[in-house]
């Protein structure tokens, strides 16, 4: 049985003034007009339905989540946000305890893809293989040269569209992502995987053995104690970082569904078409000899004039004007930003 995880812990820090502590970003219908969470379970229902979706995420969320429709009993709590491999652990020992044969689709509650059925035929291409014990990766077939995104690299060819992984390399410069884009050997980790919950579980105790006693705990009983200790031990560490990486056993799917992960502001312009101004006008907004900006209002009105290479973001809170090219700072602002503003 195939259940889809929904890791739903983030902040989206790159998106304040939209985003805040209490409004992070999968809750925002920045890419549409529903939640991005929502957007991402609604794409699964054929995949997964409502009794077989499980989201990740911490008390402070939780409420909110609720309100999207997710059912209470659903929801697994962290103690703490620990990334990627602790959130993954709890949900694969929760899920042992209903199925040993469980199946896992993860997906994060905020990215946007744009083609849903080619969405649903890459996943499906993936379940043959994580049946049979593999953790499959998917990987975006890249589009231009990308600083932003990881990337995998393909190897030996297992079957069509399906391939060893040759290794998994970080955000590159860009002068190393347009070779990558160039040699066509390398696709953009989506941060979907797909893989059987006993599998991962053994992989993690494989590759971290500071945790392996813990996580025998965890899936002989997934009690809050030992969560609480499981997620005692250790530091924050990533899915990719901790076992991806390590393994001999993973596989990617090449995907060419588009995808975008919206990491920050000038994201928009992927996915939004742009007036004859070459700007991105979401909300009221009146400007005036303006080109190649991202104006966004969410109340109120924007009015710009002799603007070139901007992001201008309105709320009823704050403003953010930041040129374009330091989209990816807004998160370093904000963490310098006293508590009352973020």
């Amino acid at each position: 049985m195939l259940y889809s995880v929904i890791l739903a812990g983030g902040s989206g820090k790159r998106f304040w003034p939209l985003s805040t502590e209490e409004n992070p970003k999968q809750f925002l219908s920045i890419a549409g007009n529903k939640p991005l969470m929502l957007q991402t379970k609604e794409r699964v229902l054929e995949l997964s339905p409502p009794e077989q979706i499980r989201v990740v995420t911490t008390n402070h969320l939780a409420e909110r989540i609720k309100t999207l429709g997710f059912d209470k009993g659903n929801l697994l709590i962290e103690p703490e946000g620990k990334n990627t491999l602790y959130a993954i652990a709890l949900a694969a020992a929760k899920l042992l305890t209903l199925d040993k044969n469980a199946l896992m689709l993860i997906l994060p509650s905020d990215h946007w893809i744009s083609n849903k059925r080619k969405f649903i035929s890459r996943i499906k291409k993936g379940i043959e293989w994580g049946n049979k014990g593999y953790l499959v990766t998917y990987g975006i077939v890249p589009t231009r040269p990308e600083t932003g995104y990881g990337y995998i690299e393909r190897g030996k060819v297992i079957d069509e569209n399906v391939l060893k992984v040759k290794r998994f390399t970080e955000k590159p410069n860009i002068k190393t992502a347009t070779c990558y884009f160039k040699s066509d050997n390398f696709l953009w980790n989506s941060g979907i995987f797909l893989w059987k919950a006993a599998s991962i579980l053994e992989e993690i105790k494989e590759h971290q053995p500071h945790l392996a006693e813990v996580i025998a705990r965890l899936q002989k009983n997934p009690s809050k104690k030992n969560i609480q200790q499981f997620y005692q031990t250790g530091a924050p560490l990533s899915i990719d970082y901790g076992v991806l990486e390590r393994s001999e056993n993973v596989l990617v799917i090449v995907s060419n569904f588009r995808w975008d992960d919206i990491g920050t502001w000038n994201s928009l312009e992927r996915i939004f078409t742009k007036n004859d101004d070459d700007n991105i006008e979401k909300g009221k907004i009146h400007s005036l000899n303006s080109h190649n900006n991202i104006f966004y209002a969410e109340n109120g009105i924007i009015v710009a004039k002799g603007l070139e290479d901007m992001i201008v973001v309105h709320t009823e809170n704050a403003t953010l004007i930041i040129p374009k090219n330091d989209a990816q700072e807004v998160k370093e602002i904000v963490d310098r930003l006293p508590k009352e503003f973020t």
